[in-house]
């Protein structure tokens, strides 16, 4: 008995193909408490959770975060690939700030 009817609408328990994100770009940056999915693990067949990200990390090699997913895990050092913003939390638009 498990909820699998709903499986196209329901990301809840993972899933192969996260909807409604956005690439990275200047605009959208990964930043902490970023609204994401992340790819689960390091295998290129894991599923994507919801999750948010906590911290960031860059050097001149790439990009990594650390993300606390919706269930309460938590990955650290992931790469940005196996991570993917959320189109709805670009709410934080505060980082326009006007300089005088």
């Amino acid at each position: 008995a498990g909820g699998k009817e709903e499986e196209e609408e329901d990301d809840a328990n993972g899933t192969t193909n996260p909807r409604g994100t956005v690439l990275w770009s200047s605009s959208v940056r990964c930043v902490p408490g970023r609204r994401c999915f992340a790819q689960f693990g390091v295998d290129d067949d894991e599923l994507w959770f919801r999750a948010t990200v906590l911290q960031v990390y860059r050097d001149d090699v790439g990009q990594w975060a650390d993300v606390k997913y919706d269930d309460g895990d938590e990955e650290r050092m992931k790469p940005i690939k196996r991570i993917k913003a959320l189109e709805d939390s670009s709410s934080d638009e505060e980082e326009e700030e006007e300089e005088e």
